[in-house]
């Protein structure tokens, strides 16, 4: 990959972004940001699939497959911190889990305004900007800088808020954090199934199921038996105990 020359004053500042977002992961996925003597503590990591894939997780597997669509922020594999434990359940009523050693990871926070301001300087400094904007290819351009952006600057995680909701935010609200997290072939982002997120197995059934709207910036709930938020911060002890204990959490509708 062959990447524009930007400003160094650019680089730096988005080198030093990335410095300084490691601790915002560490925070997120309540890890201790500074060395702890012995084993090291890891995350645990979310992702809700379609019930046809559910069964691979029942049993030894090769863990999460590496998206390659047209997704938030370019290829990668979309988490969340077990902290956030429904945030993606509009995507699928099967949820898995994983664990992950962020420690030496470089980490955007896309949430940061600052930090955002810096992405889009780095933007309009690309050759392929003005096609971008303004072809009917935007929607191809703007997800291939995406993924030369993290190229450029070798970043394994991104951190953003989400860009889908459920209809009455039950599930998934604005301030929840979404991870995009990278895998490597050299300095390419690759394909094929993760090797940051191990150990994944099926923890989590829920009964709802949510179909997109049109626009699709929002989903909507096709049950609400109960018609009250399954979201509570009791449900993060119960998935983290079901993790450890290899067995499962049923959430109602």
């Amino acid at each position: 990959m062959t990447y524009l020359s930007a400003p160094a004053t650019v680089n730096a500042s988005v080198n030093a972004a990335i410095s300084s977002s490691l601790v915002a992961l560490l925070d997120l996925a309540e890890l201790p940001s500074g060395p702890r003597p012995g084993r090291r503590k890891q995350g645990l990591a979310v992702k809700y699939i379609p019930v046809r894939y559910a069964r691979t997780y029942q049993a030894m597997n090769n863990g999460l497959y590496i998206g390659v669509a047209d997704y938030t922020w370019g290829r990668g594999v979309y988490v969340t911190a077990v902290q956030e434990p429904l945030s993606t359940a509009i995507f699928g009523r099967v949820g898995v889990v994983g664990r992950f050693d962020p420690y030496r990871w470089r980490v955007f926070d896309a949430r940061d305004p600052g930090n955002i301001a810096l992405y889009t300087e780095w933007l309009r400094l690309q050759a392929n900007f003005d096609d971008a904007l303004l072809t009917v290819h935007s929607d191809y351009w703007f997800h291939f800088l995406r993924n030369t952006f993290r190229e450029q600057f070798s970043i394994d995680c991104v951190l953003f808020h989400p860009d889908e909701l459920d209809q009455r935010q039950r599930y998934t609200r604005q301030t929840d954090t979404w991870l995009a997290i990278s895998d490597w072939d050299g300095p390419r982002l690759r394909s094929g199934y993760s090797d940051q997120v191990k150990d994944v197995r099926l923890v989590i059934i829920g009964e709802e199921e949510f179909v997109p709207d049109n626009p699709a910036f929002t989903r909507t709930a096709q049950l609400e038996i109960d018609g009250t938020s399954p979201n509570h911060p009791a449900v993060t002890r119960r998935v983290v105990r079901a993790y450890r204990n290899r067995s499962v959490v049923r959430l109602k509708s």
